[in-house]
């Protein structure tokens, strides 16, 4: 995907790798015949589908199905990326599937690491779309691209959709695929990190603030409230338009510049289970960073085990003094350092004490 950034004197060309756009798939997919300058058909190019592999890999197991079912992207299959590719042995949602599992997932639907394959999803679901980005991506398929703007873009912009059919070919064969672990990291890092040992490195929450700040009403049971001691906060909606198109190159260089984003440092993206993570980890791949990290077990393993972390103070008077005969309601506490909550049985605002 190519753009121009336009200044009084003079432009500026960029493209932005690994994504595609609703336009240029169409013209991959289509003849486009027209009429007296008006569009009156579309037909599908004859073997599309030996050229490019599209997969529709949206979360949310036979929903999800069902709705590929109901309609598509013309030559597209289905991936159960809820099932297929996911850890099955860890107890944490969304874990990061071993080689083998991967194998298994793309030889099913006929695939190898040298395919063109074009990712999309279902009305936003965009994380399933980069989270499988970054899968096959680590694993070592070459040739892996997002469409901007999901089928939701795709439909906006006029193309025609069909009724999604299930991949009945012959499998194929995938010998072994890359070590991930470059593209990974681990909880004892993220724990370095926040006891001050890794001072190269760049933590990037993206979970909402609400979440961060340790306001999330949706925890599992066992992980506690807060985020990580020095973590930065950027909410992975921030980074896409309404129509579930990504922003600008410049725009999401400014994003992560107001934010204090180190090019220099160690980049590594996490969230609540290691899927809103992808969404800025695939902003940063657009604003031409590299060498990023994913978090993959992220708030869910982190606030799970006896680890530093933080929560934000509310934002109460310093010298709050509450009526006679009652106890303090809550007290104000720096944030860099381990707090419990103190549950209130009168309906007040969480204490916190050190």
């Amino acid at each position: 995907m190519e753009g121009i950034h336009q200044y009084q004197n003079y432009q500026v060309a960029y493209k932005l790798p690994k994504i595609i756009s609703t336009k240029a798939l169409a013209q991959k997919l289509f003849i486009e015949e027209r009429s007296m300058c008006f569009v009156s058909g579309y037909y599908l190019k004859p073997y599309m589908n030996n050229e490019v592999k599209i997969i529709d890999c949206s979360t949310g197991g036979e929903d999800a199905h069902n709705a590929f079912l109901a309609e598509s992207i013309p030559t597209s299959v289905y991936l159960n990326t809820s099932v297929d590719l996911v850890d099955g042995e860890t107890s944490y949602p969304n874990g990061y599937p071993t080689k083998e599992e991967v194998i298994a997932a793309m030889q099913k639907l006929g695939m190898t690491t040298s395919d063109i394959i074009i990712l999309y999803c279902q009305p936003d679901k965009i994380s399933s779309m980069t989270r499988v980005f970054h899968i096959l991506n680590s694993y070592g398929f070459s040739d892996v691209t997002i469409l901007d703007g999901d089928i939701k873009k795709f439909k906006i912009d006029g193309y025609p959709t069909t009724p999604g059919i299930d991949y009945t070919g012959s499998e194929s064969e995938i010998k072994d695929l890359a070590d991930p672990t470059p593209y990974l990291s681990k909880m004892d890092e993220i724990v370095e990190f926040a006891l001050g040992k890794r001072p190269n490195m760049q933590l990037i929450d993206m979970r909402g603030e609400e979440s961060f700040n340790g306001h999330d009403p949706n925890l599992p049971e066992g992980c506690r409230q807060g985020h990580v001691p020095g973590a930065i906060n950027i909410s992975a909606d921030i980074f896409t338009n309404e129509d579930n198109t990504f922003k600008k190159y410049y725009e999401l260089l400014e994003i992560f510049k107001s934010h204090g984003v180190n090019p220099e440092k160690e980049l590594v993206c996490m969230c609540k289970t290691g899927m809103s993570a992808t969404v800025g980890y695939m902003a940063l791949v657009f604003a031409n960073f590299s060498g990023m990290k994913l978090y993959d077990g992220s708030w869910t393993e982190y606030g799970a085990n006896d680890t530093p972390s933080t929560v934000a103070a509310p934002s109460f008077p310093m010298y709050y003094q509450p009526g006679m005969n009652q106890a303090p309601q809550y007290v104000l506490v720096p944030t860099n350092f381990q707090y419990a909550p103190i549950p209130d049985q009168k309906d007040h605002f969480p204490v916190y004490q050190k």
